[in-house]
């Protein structure tokens, strides 16, 4: 029994393990075209659901598209009725995984993970070796579902094992606590799948003592996004929370469907002979029959969500707002939008800035997500912006508007750059902290004193962008002198410092890191100015 237990396990341990390669590594092939996937949604609430199953359909984890949602709703990509549309297809791709491991695979394991490490290993390119890892995983999934199989083989003749399974078909509550329990644990409804297929291959369990595990098991795949939504937005909170109301009522439907009506017999009739394909068909039907019952109701969700769930959030939205792509044919208008857009980029910049200083004198980690958050929307906006300027660059411009969106393109790097300076002074903050470094009373109001002058010339580019004002722009030199000034007589007395012991050294090294990235701040800030300049005196 020992043995079988430890291969048992060793077994299902090679399936999550394959499942998680196989779906990290899709992940990492598909990434680029996941944001696209998401800004392309229509209008239409009905294609939130095909973008979820296509989505869970190809990085195969549910729970990978669930966590991802949530991340979404918490960046502000998407609203919580269309993350509550995507969950609902996420529910209906991740039958596929069940309906790949259903069929006879033991062949293919071995030659699967031969071909893959050879492809991941012999590659150069990133993106072939992804796919060799993920054909590795696929083959370790099929070799773990072997394992499992074969470790079960001799409960064959196990009467007592067979009579505590038939338990769950006469009492079914049992068995959508087990099949909750047992995802909630594994963190992967695919994995519980997969052991129920394991043990209905081996003969071990019953189609009846199977189905209420696997609605169970659709209830227990929600913790990875509750668990994911700890620390995050009202809204990414309500989109997990949706997902487990969802699936309650959905479990709901179904039972009352099979144990009210007695609609079991006629289901399994349906789903084919044998156990195992019984199982994956049941599992697509559930998912696929409570989404059409409960999608025209995603309204009625959305309202008594955000009863249970009240409040209001502050979203830093990572979609360009001003981008409009039927303006590209008219390059006058689409540059002064993404001048539009830039400005919006140095704000959040700007705001960066001035938390990862808070932090200086917070011990609040809120901060550090707040900063965190700020630089991927920076990041995405930019993005978004070079791709619009790149497409405007393809039509036929004069020379001052060319010369507009030269300009515009050194505005959009340095505003980026100047967010990875910003966030680089929160870890810096934090490295502080953690090694519990101090600075001198003078060297606090050294750095106070540098980062106000750079909030002054933050300020006073803000006002020149919004305004067109020239002046403004202008006095932007003068402040970044002074800036240059400044940091240059911090530097020489923070030596001073060092050599009279009135600094510790490595306290020092972050001290100076700091006012380095002021100044390059600084830098940053005035070549956005000149830039400015040149596409107003033009």
């Amino acid at each position: 029994m020992y043995l079988l237990v430890i291969e048992l396990l060793g077994g299902l341990a090679l399936f999550i393990f394959g499942i998680n390669r196989l779906s990290d590594s899709l992940q990492k092939i598909t990434s680029n075209k996941l944001k696209t996937v998401i800004n392309t949604l229509t209008k239409r609430s009905w294609s939130t659901v095909l973008v979820g199953l296509f989505t869970t359909s190809i990085i195969q984890s549910s729970s990978a598209t669930s966590v991802m949602a949530v991340g979404f709703v918490n960046a502000g990509l998407l609203t919580l009725r269309q993350a509550m549309g995507i969950i609902m297809g996420a529910n209906i791709g991740t039958t596929v995984t069940a309906q790949i491991v259903s069929f006879k695979i033991d062949m293919l394991a071995y030659p699967l993970i031969i071909i893959g490490f050879l492809m991941h290993f012999l590659s150069r390119r990133r993106r072939y070796k992804n796919i060799g890892m993920t054909i590795i995983g696929l083959g370790l999934l099929f070799l773990g579902m072997t394992v499992m199989k074969d470790a079960l083989g001799p409960l064959k003749d196990n009467e007592i094992f067979k009579n505590f399974l038939l338990n769950f078909s006469i009492n079914p509550f049992y068995g959508i606590l087990a099949g909750l329990v047992l995802t909630t644990l594994l963190q992967s409804s695919s994995a519980t799948i997969g052991l129920l297929i394991a043990l209905a291959s081996q003969g071990l369990i019953p189609i009846e003592a199977a189905i209420p595990i696997l609605i169970g098991d659709n209830i227990g795949t929600c913790s990875t996004a509750l668990i994911s939504s700890i620390g995050t937005t009202v809204t990414a909170k309500r989109t997990a929370f949706s997902h487990l109301i969802f699936n309650i009522l959905g479990t709901a439907v179904f039972v009352i469907l099979l144990y009210v009506f007695r609609l079991q017999p006629l289901i399994t009739s349906l789903t084919g002979k044998s156990v195992p394909h019984q199982i994956a068909n049941i599992h697509t039907i559930f998912n696929v029959v409570t989404t059409i019952i409960l999608f025209p109701m995603i309204g009625l969700f959305e309202k008594v969500v955000l009863k249970l769930i009240p409040g209001k959030d502050i979203i830093v939205h990572k979609n360009a707002l001003y981008l409009e792509s039927r303006l590209i044919g008219t390059p006058s208008l689409s540059l002064e939008q993404a001048k539009k857009e830039l400005i919006r980029v140095i704000k959040i910049t700007h705001t960066m800035l001035n938390l990862s200083f808070e932090r200086l004198h917070k011990k609040d980690t809120v901060i550090e997500k707040k900063v965190l958050d700020r630089e991927s929307a920076v990041d995405s906006i930019t993005e978004d912006i070079i791709r619009y300027l790149t497409k405007v660059s393809q039509k036929s411009l004069g020379l001052r508007l060319s010369n507009m969106l030269t300009n515009l393109y050194h505005i959009a790097y340095d505003a980026e750059r100047a967010g990875d300076h910003a966030e680089s002074i929160l870890y810096l903050m934090l490295v502080k902290e953690d090694n519990n470094m101090t600075f001198s009373k003078i060297g606090f109001q050294e750095l106070e004193m540098t980062h106000d002058k750079v909030d002054y010339l933050f300020n006073i580019l803000i006002s020149g962008m919004e305004n067109n004002n020239l002046d403004k722009l202008k006095q932007c030199e003068k402040i970044e002198s002074e800036i240059d000034l400044m940091v240059k007589e911090t530097r020489i007395n923070h030596l001073k410092r060092l050599q009279h012991g009135e600094c510790m050294p490595l306290s020092g090294v972050v001290f100076a890191d700091i006012i380095l990235h002021l100044e390059r701040t600084g830098d940053l800030l005035f070549g956005i100015s000149r830039n400015l300049l040149n596409i107003e005196q033009y």
